[in-house]
């Protein structure tokens, strides 16, 4: 694919700097310092790492030749111009000269001092990053990752259940939860558990008493090969008869969204399925810009991030097997407050496998 994109633009080189999930997708290495991935036309696949970092980088990565700031004379510039982002940048120039470069590709995010001094030199155009496109197709290795992390959301959820016997305040039940999540290997930060009236704004975290029901949402990365996945479930605790209807409202949309995904279908298409059965249902939904209902897109990509490519909503991305991401309709009134179930699903070419397998409705006031 990389090929292609610079063929298209008529560019000799792409550059991925490290700072976020596209570098480490592109080359399967951590690094806490500042490096560079350099695809070339020519066939160039180099990584540009801190001298104390190339033999981790030999070792870990998968880019075909690796060389340090050494290397490519950096220090020798340093010790000239006593300047480290111009040394930096001279040097990353004179590397690109060598390699013949006329045009190169940055990402978005690309470091600003570097461009300035790369359009002293060649032709630089700014391009939506290659790899995220890249990376709303899962690899099945990819896959299984995810499948790891919704097998560990799943029971840390069935902890909280148990949990929700005695403890019932929101901020002790989302340290119980993310406890539970990090001694499991994973890592989860800002676990909704949000109850009453405030639940109705869908990234309201929760704090105080545990009501009548309460939304938890969990979304915890594995500490071991970092990719994460998403899950949500409204569980009832008393009587409240809007707060169930809708929930029932919201699990039907879930359950027909579902339905229809499979290759080929467009993520609009999945999205006014969810609106088609809540507006049937007496509801309001963004596709009528309302401000209460079902106010937010369908769904999100899951993989490196939690949020990612593809996005479930009034687009035309047409949906490829191997697609992961979300399903999670809700609908959040501020008379009542919110309600949402989400799970993560994986397209196939002929349907959809649910990732997060588990029971839609909740219920626990006989349990008490």
């Amino acid at each position: 694919m990389l090929n292609e994109v610079l063929k298209e633009h008529d560019a000799q080189f792409y550059i991925q700097h490290s700072g976020d999930n596209n570098f480490y997708y592109a080359t399967k290495f951590r690094i806490p310092n500042s490096a560079f991935y350099f695809v070339g036309s020519d066939g160039t696949d180099l990584l540009v790492v801190p001298d104390m970092e190339g033999d981790r980088a030999k070792r870990e990565s998968v880019v075909g030749e690796v060389s340090t700031l050494s290397d490519l004379g950096y220090f020798d510039r340093l010790k000239e111009l006593k300047n480290t982002k111009k040394a930096l940048a001279l040097t990353l120039v004179e590397f690109l000269k060598t390699r013949g470069a006329k045009k190169v590709l940055v990402p978005p995010n690309f470091p600003a001092f570097l461009i300035v001094e790369f359009l002293k030199h060649f032709e630089v155009e700014v391009i939506e990053n290659p790899f995220s496109e890249m990376r709303a197709v899962k690899s099945e290795e990819e896959i299984e990752k995810i499948k790891d992390t919704s097998f560990a959301i799943i029971r840390a959820f069935e902890h909280a259940l148990k949990l929700l016997k005695r403890v019932r305040d929101c901020d002790m039940l989302r340290n119980e939860i993310e406890l539970f999540l990090f001694s499991d290997g994973y890592l989860a930060q800002d676990t909704i558990v949000s109850s009453g009236k405030l639940s109705a704004d869908p990234h309201y975290i929760g704090h105080g008493k545990i009501e009548e029901h309460v939304v938890i949402d969990i979304f915890p990365k594995s500490r071991r090969h970092h990719y994460y996945s998403d899950f949500t479930r409204t569980v009832i605790l008393e009587d409240c008869p809007e707060i169930e209807e809708m929930l029932d409202a919201v699990i039907e949309a879930q359950k027909k969204a579902i339905s229809i995904i499979r290759e080929g279908v467009t993520a609009k298409e999945v999205h006014h399925t969810v609106c088609d059965v809540l507006e049937e249902m007496g509801y309001q939904t963004i596709r009528r810009k309302y401000r209460e209902g079902f106010i937010h897109s369908t769904g999100h990509g899951v993989g490196l991030d939690v949020h990612e490519k593809p996005k479930i909503f009034e687009n035309d991305d047409v949906l490829k097997a191997g697609m992961v991401f979300t399903v999670e309709p809700g609908l959040y009134y501020r008379k009542w407050g919110g309600v949402r179930v989400e799970d993560v699903v994986v397209v196939r070419k002929n349907g959809c496998e649910v990732l997060t397998e588990y029971p839609k409705k909740i219920d626990l006031r006989s349990k008490r």
